[in-house]
């Protein structure tokens, strides 16, 4: 945790050294709704997962009237889901035996790069709508996971978990100018997992997370 506190203040202090016409950042957290997804016949998603994100943010723009603009940061993403394992035998997981049918739920913590291209609208009775594509990155800082049968209960489960992910991400969403170079921002942000994020060699499937987040957040 203290690696990304660290890692979050030099974006702010870098981002000081920019002129303010060029570059602007926010502060942005917000509440989301994960899911999983696993290309397996005998593995299938579960519930839905609730989940947070937070960091700061950086738009760095092209243009003299902040119209286009590369979107970067760091952000700690909460995320996760539950798969139901279908499966008629019982299995290894994360150094234990699971039963036959149960159902694992993921508790997943990942440092998240986004670099999208953000792309904004003229200024009407000081809102501003934005729109933005790209992907995101993800290194993976601590796993947990529980189980239907007990067996696991917010355990270690890192060795299941691959360090690295990647996600495409869209979003749309608005500012609001609250004067004195300060804005409030909204937004929804869709992340589609691209890659597997888990290490499991019994299957041959794919297993991704997908996250629908509700972004808020204060540019200053």
């Amino acid at each position: 945790m203290k690696k990304i506190t660290l890692l979050i203040c030099t974006v702010m202090i870098t981002g000081s050294l920019f002129a303010q016409k060029n570059l602007q950042l926010s502060f942005s957290t917000g509440p989301s709704i994960n899911w999983m997804s696993a290309g397996e016949n005998e593995i299938s998603a579960g519930n839905v997962k609730a989940g947070y994100d937070f960091g700061v943010v950086a738009d760095v723009f092209f243009d003299d009237l902040q119209r286009y603009a590369l979107t970067t940061g760091f952000l700690l993403s909460n995320t996760g889901g539950e798969l139901d394992y279908n499966n008629a035998d019982p299995f290894e997981f994360a150094g234990e035996t699971i039963n036959a049918g149960s159902t694992i739920r993921y508790r997943l913590q990942y440092l998240e790069v986004p670099m999208a291209v953000k792309l904004k609208t003229s200024q009407f009775k000081r809102w501003t709508i934005w729109g933005q594509f790209g992907l995101s990155a993800f290194a993976n800082v601590r796993a947990k996971g529980d189980t239907s049968d007990g067996v696991l209960d917010k355990s270690d489960i890192q060795n299941e978990i691959r360090l690295f992910n990647l996600a495409m991400n869209l979003g749309l969403g608005a500012d609001f100018d609250l004067g004195s170079g300060n804005a409030l921002t909204l937004g929804i942000i869709f992340k589609d997992g691209l890659t597997d994020v888990t290490k499991e060699h019994y299957s041959d499937g794919k297993t991704t997370v997908n996250s629908l987040v509700f972004k808020l957040g204060l540019i200053f």
